[in-house]
């Protein structure tokens, strides 16, 4: 749905990156007799979910500048984008994604860490919503 190309391709290697840092979040090696993982400290994954809100705001900041979504200026908060998105994209699960929204405030704001598995919820509701909207 982002027609500029330069645009989504940029989309596309934002997500990646978080994807990325999903994935390479346990790493092993091997040493000559021993072999080691290291697992990620807690709350490690609030800097992707994070990062997968910030994406979320990205792609809906190029909706509106294409004139796809009609929006209440340059300045609009997430929820008032994804507000005025509702009623042209194909959403999903539009309240679960604004739940983690809040989930993102709370820890944006207050600094409220969300454990791993509500974390990797909250990313692969929006890669849902990016698929269903032709951005990945």
């Amino acid at each position: 749905m982002i027609s500029d190309p330069i645009a989504l391709s940029e989309r596309v290697a934002e997500w990646a990156a978080v994807r990325k840092l999903c994935a390479n979040a346990t790493r092993s090696f091997a040493l000559p007799g021993a072999f080691f993982t290291s697992t990620p400290p807690d709350g490690f994954f609030n800097l992707p979910f994070m990062l997968a809100f910030a994406v979320l705001d990205q792609v809906l900041s190029d909706l509106i500048n294409q004139g796809t979504i009609p929006c209440c200026g340059s300045r609009a908060q997430l929820g008032q984008k994804m507000a005025a998105s509702q009623a042209v994209l194909p959403w999903q699960n539009y309240l679960f994604v604004e739940s983690g929204k809040m989930a993102r405030n709370a820890l944006a704001h207050d600094a409220v860490l969300l454990g791993d598995s509500d974390c990797h919820a909250f990313i692969d509701a929006i890669e849902v919503e990016f698929r269903a909207w032709r951005v990945l």
